[in-house]
């Protein structure tokens, strides 16, 4: 009368039948031999199938199906064939997957280590940073120089490859092999980067200015796009300036605009936006001239509306642009894609070169304005 251990750790297949311990178990278990002593009687009698694989660990029995000696009691495992196999490959794809995970987990808190170690040192957008300001009117300034005096033809690809090189670095500057970029960055850009456009997710504003310069100049003719540009300098800038000025009369803000347009602006900035931009204006079209010849079709009175119109475009254009800015979602169908947003260097300058061809078909000046080489002489 044979009797197996109810725990008895067994690993036998019938191809096994070489061994005669493992040979031995397998004719006890598959006759029935000691099934009275396992729990599991629905458990053994499926045994017989070829595909139930026995295991014998830590022990084994002898030839008379008798255990033996040993310290600890066997127990009986009953995984199929390649269950095992599968169990392993997975528990290893899992173990990988774990390793990625806290690999991507590491890069990132690199970049981000990388990216608010500068950011520190930063203002945020609700300072009213006047270098930023003085450097954004400047480079408006002279973009609409160049479009003066380099030709269309070569200005426009020139502005293309720019904007595009500018996209590549906003894109690369985030992963890792690629943090120097923003070491250079705020070596030449310094205290006029905002705290936001370091922390990671967001572009800086130097590629939505040269994305608000090139379709400007593609899409409207020199002297329009010239002064489109120019309301991109001033207007940006001062309505800005005087909004936050301005925040505490809170007749003039607008807290959440008309379905977001116009949020967190003021009146009192688009105003003065308006009012820095009228006086550039009145001086570029009484310098410019008109079908070649220096008579101005209308006399002052048509340049003083023109000049005031084109004001009032910049500033409005900059009055309805958000803040915060509307942003594109981190992920479009489980697609991530890049951060971009709304931003006032691209409308600004689009909407005010539009605005300034519609006003000069309204005042009759169709045979075309020339402004300045230089703008302002």
């Amino acid at each position: 009368d044979i009797r197996l251990h109810p725990r008895l750790p067994v690993v036998c297949d019938k191809s096994s039948s070489s061994h005669p311990s493992l040979a031995t178990a397998h004719s006890l278990l598959v006759s029935g031999g000691g099934i009275r002593n396992v729990k599991d009687d629905e458990l053994l009698s499926c045994m017989e199938e070829s595909d139930i694989m026995i295991e014998i660990r830590g022990g084994s029995i002898n030839s008379t199906g008798q255990p033996l000696t040993r310290q600890q009691p066997l127990r009986i495992s009953t995984y199929r064939k390649g269950t095992r196999q599968i169990r392993n490959a997975e528990r290893r794809e899992r173990r990988r997957q774990q390793r990625l995970r806290r690999a991507e987990t590491r890069k990132i808190k690199l970049v981000a280590k990388s990216h608010n170690s500068i950011a520190k040192k930063l203002k945020n957008r609700n300072n009213l940073n006047i270098k930023r300001k003085v450097l954004h009117a400047g480079f408006g300034l002279f973009f609409a120089t160049l479009n003066q005096i380099i030709p269309r033809e070569r200005f426009v690809p020139g502005m293309t490859i720019l904007t595009s090189l500018t996209l590549l670095m906003e894109l690369l500057r985030y992963r890792k092999g690629f943090l120097w970029m923003n070491d250079i960055l705020h070596f030449i850009l310094g205290d006029t980067l905002r705290k936001q456009e370091m922390e990671g997710g967001k572009f800086t504003g130097s590629f939505y200015y040269f994305l608000g310069v090139t379709l400007t100049s593609y899409l409207f003719p020199t002297s329009c796009a010239s002064l489109g540009i120019c309301q991109l300098a001033l207007a940006d800038p001062s309505a800005s300036y005087f909004g936050r000025q301005t925040r505490h009369v809170y007749w003039s803000r607008i807290e959440n605009g008309f379905f977001g347009i116009g949020r967190n602006k003021g009146f009192l900035g688009f105003l003065g936006g308006a009012a820095v931009c009228f006086p550039f204006n009145y001086y570029v079209l009484n310098a410019a001239k008109f079908g070649g010849s220096a008579i101005i079709p209308g006399g002052q009175m048509h340049v003083a509306l023109a000049s005031i119109s084109l004001g009032l475009a910049g500033a409005f254009a900059d009055l309805c642009v958000p803040t915060p800015a509307l942003t594109m979602p981190k992920k479009i169908m489980g697609i991530p894609m890049p951060r971009f947003h709304v931003d006032d260097n691209v409308v600004v300058p689009v909407f005010s070169g539009f605005a300034c061809t519609k006003i000069f078909e309204c005042l009759g000046w169709t045979n075309g304005v020339s402004l300045a080489k230089c703008i302002l002489f």
